[in-house]
Parts: C-alpha cells; sequence; structure tokens
C-alpha cells in the first residue's frame, strides 16, 4: 500500500463516482479501477460497492478512509513543520538559561527580537533551567545561557557580566561593612530560590566551611526581597534584580568577600550543529543587547 492509495480512497469518496475521481487525479478510470482493486485485495475486503455510475463506501472503507486522513494529515503537518525549520527567515529557537532570574532580562530581548523576525518562534524551556548543558549536548534546546565556558562540545558567546551582592534590609549590621565575609552567614537566617543547595553556586560558595542558622527556600524573587525587607534574613541575589530596591532605600546591598561574587554569562550552541542564519543573529544581538544594558548597569552601580 502506498500514499497514492490513501489519497485515491479519499478521492473516490469524495465524489462517490470513479470517472471523476480519475479525472482529479490524473488517471485513466481503468487506472483508477486497477488501484483500487491492488488496496482492496490488500485488505482483502470490499472498499466501494459499484452501483451504476455511484460508488458506496463500505463500513470497511470508512475504517480505511479514517486512517487515511489521518496519515495523510500528519505527513502534510510533517512537510509544513520541516518547510518552517528550512526556511531562511523561519523557524524555532529552543531557548533555556541556568539561572531563573536570567528569564527577566530575556524577556525584554525577546520582544525586539521577534519584531525583526516574526517567523521566527521563540519556545523558553523552562524543564531544562538546571540542566541546560546536557539538555543542549542532547539537542532537546538550541541556545543554552549558561555561566561557565569550559565544555569542548560548545561554542561560547560573551553575553554580560553581573555581581552577586549580600541584601539587607536597611539599619542591618553589615551595611556598615565595605564588604560580608562568608563566615558572617552563618549568624543570619539564608534567604535563597527553591534550587537543591548542590547545584546553587552562591550557596556552596558562601556555606563551604559551615550552615546557617536557618534556610528559608522561595521560588519567587519579589517573595524572597519582601521577606528580606521584613527583616526575615539575608539574601545574595544579582546586583541588577535590587537595583530598584536599592535605590528607593528599601534595601541595601552589600558586596560578598573583598573580590566580590562576579559571572560572566554565555550563550552556548553546539560546535558542530549547523546553525539558521536567524539563530546566529539571536545570539549576536542578544550579546549587543545584554552589553549594553551590563554598561549602564555598571554606570549606575558605581
Amino acid at each position: 500500500m502506498e500514499i497514492r492509495h490513501l489519497k485515491m480512497i479519499q478521492e473516490v469518496a469524495r465524489e462517490g463516482n470513479l470517472t471523476k475521481a480519475a479525472e482529479n487525479l490524473y488517471l485513466s478510470q481503468s487506472a483508477l479501477s486497477h488501484q483500487l482493486k491492488d488496496i482492496e485485495n490488500y485488505f482483502n475486503t470490499q472498499i466501494f460497492i459499484r452501483q451504476k455510475k455511484q460508488m458506496l463506501i463500505t463500513h470497511a472503507g470508512i475504517v480505511i478512509l479514517e486512517a487515511s486522513e489521518k496519515i495523510l494529515g500528519e505527513i502534510e503537518s510533517t512537510k509544513n513543520k520541516v518547510k518552517l525549520l528550512t526556511e531562511k527567515d523561519a523557524g524555532e529557537i529552543r531557548i533555556s538559561t541556568e539561572c531563573y532570574t536570567s528569564y527577566h532580562w530575556l524577556s525584554a530581548f525577546l520582544s525586539e527580537f521577534q519584531t525583526l523576525h516574526p517567523k521566527v518562534e521563540i519556545n523558553i524551556i523552562p524543564d531544562a533551567t538546571y540542566n541546560s548543558v546536557s539538555c543542549l549536548l542532547e539537542n532537546k534546546i538550541d541556545i543554552a545561557i549558561v555561566e561557565d565556558n569550559q565544555n569542548s562540545k560548545l561554542t561560547y558567546t560573551t553575553l554580560f557580566k553581573d555581581e552577586f551582592v549580600a541584601v539587607v534590609p536597611p539599619g542591618h549590621p553589615w551595611i556598615k561593612l565595605n564588604w560580608v565575609a562568608p563566615e558572617l552567614f552563618i549568624n543570619e537566617n539564608y534567604i535563597m530560590y527553591n534550587i537543591p543547595n548542590e547545584i546553587s553556586t552562591v550557596f556552596k560558595f558562601i556555606f563551604k566551611q559551615s550552615k546557617p542558622k536557618k534556610v528559608y527556600k522561595i521560588a519567587l524573587t519579589e517573595a524572597i526581597i519582601q521577606m528580606v525587607k521584613a527583616g526575615l534574613g539575608v539574601a545574595v541575589l544579582p546586583h541588577w534584580i535590587v537595583k530598584p530596591y536599592i535605590e528607593s532605600g528599601e534595601l541595601m546591598a552589600v558586596p560578598v568577600t573583598k573580590k566580590g561574587i562576579k559571572r560572566i554569562w554565555y550563550a552556548a550552541t553546539l560546535k558542530n550543529k549547523h546553525l539558521p542564519a536567524y539563530m546566529n543573529t539571536f545570539v549576536n544581538k542578544l550579546a549587543k543587547h545584554l552589553k549594553l544594558s551590563e554598561d549602564l548597569a555598571m554606570f549606575a552601580y558605581n
């Protein structure tokens, strides 16, 4: 059985007439009759009842017709998806970051990019957040925003730098310090995102030698900030996240250690994967967008 047989069944059922169906399929009536006989032999059953010039579909024929519509529909859908992937200006970008807070700055850029490339669908894959590199290596995503550039199978584009700061309410004794040493955190309740301790680079850095009095794990940034404002504990967050609260005087920020906790973000892609032009454009424009944001943030921070 071939795809042409499925199309033939659809056409004969739609027209109810062998001559008209043959004309629509650009076949002779005898050729169409021969194909119909082939498919009936394949299923070993009658598909159409020939009644003068009318073709009446049997119950078995209805079952085959329904399957034909599903199969041909899937084939057409697949063709459209492949076409979308291979068109120069259309396609899909599957993206994830290693940090939920990164989606905050990513969303502003996505609006800008889709204005320039309306045919490119951007799909953020949140399930890959804490295993972005492995998902990238398995080709489950196309671009990973990461803070490490050591995997030899990946190509990295530098995006921007940021710094983690200790966040405390006004009046907290740490605001008199030039920087906070990790050992001071053991006397405080620690408020962090709801992630395992072992995958939090900040938690592992601060609490290498000891543990905090108590750990609160919160899913939302705003909830963390409100808890700090209420004096329920301290948090360590990227400076750009808490910048508005620092400027308003609602919170205070202090560097962690004399050198600070700084990181560099990269856009990672598979080294041996051919990327469409729009994906390279996405990475390059994101780097420029975030470099500008970094410059503005550093100007405000200084």
